[in-house]
């Protein structure tokens, strides 16, 4: 897998290169600014991108200059390149932002201090170069804590909210049954009841999962019909 890190913190960059290195990945050039990034993917084209999604930020650059803006820009060159983003302070609100880029797949999102996670991020690169959708499991986790009392999702079962947990990170169905080390069908069955505890429409089964992880993200105020004040 060849892989561009963009980072503005060179130290972060080498803690991030000698990471995903460890594992095989090809780090095939670093970016210092999004103007170098934007190059780089273009001469290189890489299979996936790391890039922090406050880029610049704390430099007081200018809001174009930041990660996210960054990704959009990539994104409308490439709808297939993996683009997984990190940030310090895991939200929500960013989640959202992030799952707007694009048709929110091929992109993942984890928190800074995986840094030296080298099987989580080469996972999450891995995943998303498959046109996945990756949710760092903190973040998922904190989302189903927060989750309204009288919301639908309040009435499923411990195992139909992990599978629908599992569900909202982009996993497939077997993907999901190996991680609950349960078999397909039982998974199946389970996100079944999911479909009608949130009173999802009959359509096809693509659907019937985006409108399903929609509802998981709004109970958390995550979605555009949520709660959730944090602001990026």
């Amino acid at each position: 897998m060849r892989v561009i890190i963009a980072d503005d913190v060179p130290m972060l960059r080498d803690l991030y290169r000698q990471s995903i290195q460890s594992l095989g990945v090809d780090v095939v050039a670093e970016a210092a600014t999004i103007a170098e990034l934007l190059v780089l993917v273009r001469s290189h084209r890489p299979d996936a991108v790391l890039v922090d999604i406050n880029f610049g930020g704390h430099l007081g650059r200018p809001r174009d200059d930041d990660g996210l803006h960054a990704a959009k820009r990539l994104r409308a060159d490439d709808p297939l390149l993996g683009i997984v983003m990190f940030s310090v302070h895991m939200t929500p609100a960013y989640l959202r932002r992030i799952t707007e880029i694009g048709d929110g797949t091929h992109i993942g999102y984890l928190g800074k201090e995986r840094i030296k996670d080298a099987h989580t991020i080469v996972d999450a690169l891995t995943r998303v170069t498959a046109g996945e959708t990756v949710i760092d499991t903190a973040l998922a986790e904190q989302m189903l804590r927060t989750r309204r009392v009288q919301d639908p999702i309040a009435r499923l079962t411990a195992r139909q909210r992990q599978a629908l947990e599992l569900l909202a990170q982009g996993r497939t169905n077997k993907a999901i049954a190996e991680q609950m080390n349960v078999a397909v069908p039982t998974v199946e069955a389970y996100l079944s009841e999911v479909f009608k505890t949130l009173d999802i429409p009959v359509s096809s089964d693509d659907h019937k999962r985006v409108l399903a992880v929609l509802a998981w993200l709004r109970s958390a105020g995550a979605g555009p019909f949520g709660t959730h004040t944090d602001q990026p």
